[in-house]
């Protein structure tokens, strides 16, 4: 996914063929992030049932909410350019930060179905059967978020600014 053109408050940018593919089957992974890792307080004092069933329901509103959301984006064939060599899709800066928060989620929540991994102390991944899939949806939706991130700095990632073509 590179940014193709970033004009006002639109931002363009070309996918091959494959990368269109992954970039979908990312966002179709939502929501990942189990609603038990939101907590009212992480303080050792427990708060009230209420208040974390409150918080609770209110983030399945929302996920809820997010979701059909996505099914409306991820449906939308008119989403996606075809182009020769892959594909043009652009969004709003109002899309770009919703789909951060899409994509934060499915990466924070893969990372915690791995077992919260931290290279740092030597703790590994937790692999199995079950949770192998989250270690590519972790990091491929992190290079996506980068992305995006990118594209709303005015940067290339690296510190350029982008090309226009």
């Amino acid at each position: 996914m590179k940014l193709h053109r970033a004009e006002a408050d639109r931002y363009e940018f070309h996918l091959g063929r494959r990368e269109q593919k992954v970039f979908c089957e990312v966002l179709a992974a939502y929501p990942v992030t189990p609603l038990e890792h939101h907590r009212v307080s992480r303080a050792a004092v427990a708060e009230p049932d209420s208040k974390q069933a409150l918080l609770t329901d209110s983030l399945q509103a929302v996920k809820a909410a997010a979701r059909k959301r996505l099914d409306a984006f991820l449906g939308n064939a008119q989403r996606f350019t075809v182009l020769a060599d892959g594909y043009r899709v652009s969004f709003s800066r109002e899309e770009m930060e919703w789909l951060l928060q899409v994509l934060n989620d499915v990466r924070v929540g893969s990372w915690l179905r791995l077992g919260a991994p931290d290279p740092e102390a030597a703790k590994p991944p937790r692999l199995t059967p079950e949770t192998a899939r989250y270690l590519p949806l972790m990091e491929i939706a992190g290079h996506f978020e980068f992305v995006l991130l990118a594209a709303l700095d005015g940067t290339d990632g690296v510190g350029w600014a982008p090309r226009e073509r």
